[in-house]
């Protein structure tokens, strides 16, 4: 499966806030030069605060994109990160999905917008 968009970070936060994903590992890899790339550890828990206050941050949340993509049959990674022309850094995020959780139920999640949950609220 190709990398695909998530569409919001609070979609993405729900899953991991309801132990659905759970955050395995994260890296950093920055590249400051054409030649220069450097990669760091992150705890899972500092990456997970950072992704709440990114979220509270409602005039700033939309300026970093956010992509998955599942590594295997209970595996995604989540990568996140903001280009620009004199640095690139980002996050990757290993996760494993809670057993039971299907691939399916997650793409759902991350992929809903707006517009599904006020489906949701019309049907009801």
């Amino acid at each position: 499966m190709s990398r695909r968009r998530i569409t919001s970070i609070s979609n993405l936060l729900q899953l991991i806030e309801n132990d659905t994903l759970t955050i395995t590992s994260v890296k950093c890899k920055t590249k400051a030069f054409a030649d220069v790339t450097e990669t760091d550890n992150v705890t899972p828990e500092k990456f997970l605060e950072s992704l709440e206050y990114l979220n509270e941050a409602k005039l700033f949340r939309d300026g970093v994109d956010f992509f998955y993509e599942f590594t295997g049959k209970n595996s995604i990674r989540i990568e996140c990160g903001m280009k620009n022309p004199y640095l690139d850094e980002y996050f990757y995020a290993d996760c494993t999905l809670k057993d039971g959780v299907s691939v399916n139920d997650i793409e759902a999640r991350l992929r809903e917008t707006i517009f599904h949950k006020m489906d949701e609220k019309i049907t009801m």
